[in-house]
């Protein structure tokens, strides 16, 4: 079965860093610069099995939006993996009871960023 992982940056290249770690996993890589794009390509679109989450975005940042993914009827159970380039102690603070899978920070190694993915959508043993 092929997964979809729906990536959230503002910045172009982190979203192709992160595709190219994420290509050898096979399965559909698309991305959303912003997270309002975000909830509209929830809004939609089929959920996707996993998503990556920026935290530092202009506007509504990482936190909000997932605050307001939870709320969707098909964004409640999607695996988050948030990316951050701050103190995890304050994110993990913010985001606390809205389910997030793990926290990586920038700069990520690529190999660190699949294992993760790969544990998150239940393709470790």
């Amino acid at each position: 079965m092929q997964k979809t992982i729906l990536l959230v940056d503002d910045q172009e290249l982190i979203i192709r860093v992160v595709q190219a770690a994420l290509r050898p996993l096979g399965g559909h890589l698309p991305s959303a610069k912003s997270g309002q794009e975000a909830v509209r390509y929830l809004e939609n679109n089929p959920p996707p099995d996993a998503m990556v989450l920026d935290v530092s975005m202009p506007g509504q940042d990482g936190v909000e939006t997932l605050r307001q993914i939870r709320l969707l009827p098909s964004g409640a159970e999607i695996p988050v993996l948030m990316l951050t380039a701050r103190d995890q102690t304050l994110i993990r603070k913010e985001a606390e009871g809205l389910k997030v899978f793990d926290f990586i920070t920038k700069p990520f190694s690529p190999n660190s960023l699949q294992q993760t993915v790969k544990r998150m959508l239940g393709m470790l043993g």
